[in-house]
């Protein structure tokens, strides 16, 4: 399944990057995340409570991050397994930072999902349906850290 959304952000570029590469501001922005523990420079590990359609569980994530261009480009690679079904989800996802007057910044990311085991079984539509919501909330999220600052 591919994503992409987009969401404009009173902050400069630079601010917005910050947030993006710190993982407890980060963590903050994402719904149903439970815990972060960075693991290294580049490895994060997570909790994140979801429901997705009948089902609610846990997913332990590994995200990393695997190519940066400060404070334009941030692609990540996230790995799963979900508590109740041991279904598996590996996502890539590709942030693009853009600002024309360095008073606020336009953020896109780009999600590529592949979800393995009785999870998928739910079917495409109701997979996305919960993902929307889940991008949707996350930019409402980072729109008001930033309101708030």
């Amino acid at each position: 399944m591919n994503f992409t959304a987009n969401t404009t952000v009173k902050a400069p570029p630079d601010a917005v990057w910050a947030l993006l590469i710190d993982p407890q501001q980060l963590a903050a922005c994402i719904p149903g995340v439970e815990e972060v523990t960075q693991v290294d420079e580049r490895t994060f590990d997570g909790v994140v409570s979801a429901t997705i359609g009948p089902m609610s569980g846990k997913f332990a994530l590994r995200a990393t991050i695997v190519d940066s261009d400060p404070p334009r480009a941030l692609t990540t690679h996230v790995h799963g397994t979900d508590s109740v079904t041991k279904s598996t989800m590996d996502a890539e996802v590709v942030m693009t930072l853009a600002s024309d007057s360095g008073a606020q910044t336009e953020l896109t990311y780009q999600t590529t999902v592949d979800i393995k085991g009785r999870l998928a079984i739910l079917g495409d539509m109701v997979l996305r349906a919960t993902a929307s919501l889940m991008l949707d909330e996350f930019g409402q999220r980072l729109q008001r850290r930033f309101e708030e600052a």
